[in-house]
């Protein structure tokens, strides 16, 4: 018996001393309402793949358009240091270019290709960890893209604006509140004050 197991960390029945741990919950004052997956994602299902950084292009509708190279080069050098933790979020392209868009993670892919150029040799830098989906529906990519940059700060609010005007116009233009409520987005008066 090891030591975790003598402690009982490993034993099924201690979750049971912890009273309703397996009961559904009451959600918190405040909490967000139960997400509903958006129409799309359902059943997609990504591969992990080790790509070569040269078969990857940006996204051109990306929502984010800053990308100061101070904050790129620090985390060039945390990738340098410890790989790349979070893998690129990448679709196939059924288009002409490269093999591989950015979805989500144009930072990393920036700061990984900033690092490549710097320090060839570093084996950190020679492929990209990527989850790839098959080419997604424009709907799709746009609630990714905003997901992805919404809950990290850092967008400003043209870029926020920008984005889910994209999501509007890819989810055949609902309405706004129908728009920020598949995203998870409370409508408070900043928000709509950009989407005017």
């Amino acid at each position: 018996m090891s030591g975790r197991e003598r402690r009982g960390y490993l034993q099924p029945s201690l979750f049971g001393e912890l009273p309703g741990w397996d009961q559904p919950r009451e959600p918190e004052p405040g909490a967000p309402a139960t997400p509903l997956p958006l129409p799309g994602t359902e059943g997609l299902r990504p591969e992990f793949r080790l790509v070569d950084p040269d078969e990857i292009q940006a996204d051109p509708f990306q929502p984010r358009r800053s990308f100061p190279r101070g904050e790129l080069l620090g985390l060039a050098a945390s990738i340098g240091r410890v790989g790349l933790i979070e893998p690129l979020v990448v679709e196939e392209n059924p288009g002409p270019g490269k093999k591989y868009v950015v979805v989500a993670g144009e930072r990393r892919h920036r700061a990984f290709l900033l690092g490549r150029s710097l320090w060839p040799d570093n084996p950190h830098f020679r492929e990209v960890r990527c989850l790839v989906y098959p080419p997604l529906p424009a709907g799709v990519r746009a609630a990714f893209q905003l997901e992805e940059n919404l809950r990290r700060a850092g967008l400003d609010p043209y870029e926020v604006a920008a984005g889910l005007y994209r999501a509007r116009q890819a989810l055949r233009r609902p309405a706004w509140e129908d728009v920020l409520a598949l995203l998870g987005i409370s409508p408070g008066k900043g928000v709509m004050k950009w989407l005017r």
